[in-house]
């Protein structure tokens, strides 16, 4: 019998760090090419687009469809994020999630990943660009797996808005420094840089990054927009994606600029020792993050052992 997840059951039943692990095993097992993951496929009927992706991930003996519908200006809104899991030895329907709050702690998990991986030892500065739907968990994730992070630097285009989302955090994490800050000051004091906006132009200069800053790019899935610009993308020594179809097909910061992606390697060919990654401390380094089926199916699985092992979520009958 399958299960009903409510957002409010994923936040309880996926703690970041179990959902750093799921994501990371994600990336190893697509580089293993145990896991399959297929492009995100868009239908359009003005004023609505239907979003649909899907994974398979054998290790975890799960498949798994998601969808959503973003409408007006592009954004996601209430609960319109859905994942459907099944398993693969029977074919039976295992849980239908509530996966908005999923997508936010998964996109956040892999910005954890990538940062272990390509940042530099005992990062302490953090900037993040953006104060939306992703930015929180953003933050969230890269305190939960770099703990050497002490000031954390939030840059927002409406100031209110970036204040409140400022004290939120800073009343849950007293221990650090949080401050506002302009899109200069925020490139040029960052160990870790975050881009988690609906920019469609670059929200910094390459000289006003830091040597050996590693930039986790994440806000655009759109070829037409780029958070990033090529000087970025030419300073950098080390470009990795999450999946390169996917890159192909939605990475606005490389094809917006006209990157040649036959240089690029993923993630998870880092993770496996298949590609080598940083070179020096002072190399900057970049991670585009789409965001892939894969992290949710396998996040869903460990969800779903969750509620059955606690009782948790609505039964559904068949």
């Amino acid at each position: 019998m399958a299960v009903y997840l409510t957002d409010d059951a994923v936040a309880d039943l996926l703690p970041m760090a179990q959902a750093i692990d799921c994501v990371d095993a994600a990336f190893r097992s697509l580089a293993q090419g145990e896991a399959l993951n297929a492009v995100r496929t868009r239908m359009a009927a003005d004023p609505a687009v239907l979003n649909v992706m899907w994974a398979c991930a054998p290790s975890a003996g799960v498949m798994g469809v998601k969808s959503y519908v973003t409408a007006g200006r592009g954004t996601t809104r209430g609960t319109s994020l859905a994942l459907t899991l099944y398993s693969m030895r029977t074919g039976e329907m295992l849980a239908l999630v509530e996966a908005n709050r999923l997508g936010q702690i998964r996109t956040g998990a892999a910005t954890a990943v990538a940062s272990r991986a390509m940042a530099n030892d005992a990062p302490a500065a953090l900037s993040v660009y953006g104060t939306g739907f992703q930015a929180e968990y953003q933050i969230r994730a890269l305190l939960e797996a770099l703990p050497t992070i002490v000031e954390v630097r939030v840059v927002g285009r409406d100031a209110a808005r970036r204040d409140a989302f400022i004290d939120r955090l800073a009343g849950e994490y007293p221990g650090l420094r949080f401050l506002p800050a302009d899109a200069r000051a925020a490139a040029s004091s960052a160990d870790i840089l975050v881009t988690a906006t609906n920019a469609a132009t670059p929200l910094f200069e390459a000289q006003w990054l830091r040597p050996g800053t590693h930039i986790n790019a994440i806000g655009s899935n759109d070829p037409r927009k780029a958070e990033i610009g090529r000087p970025v993308l030419e300073r950098a020594g080390l470009i990795l994606v999450d999946d390169l179809e996917v890159a192909r097909r939605e990475c606005g910061d490389l094809l917006a600029n006209d990157w040649d992606l036959d240089g690029v390697g993923t993630l998870g060919e880092l993770l496996v020792g298949a590609r080598p990654g940083r070179t020096s401390r002072d190399q900057v380094t970049v991670f585009e993050s789409q965001g892939l089926a894969v992290q949710d199916v396998m996040c869903g699985a460990a969800l779903v052992a969750r509620a059955l092992e606690h009782g948790v979520g609505i039964r559904l009958t068949r």
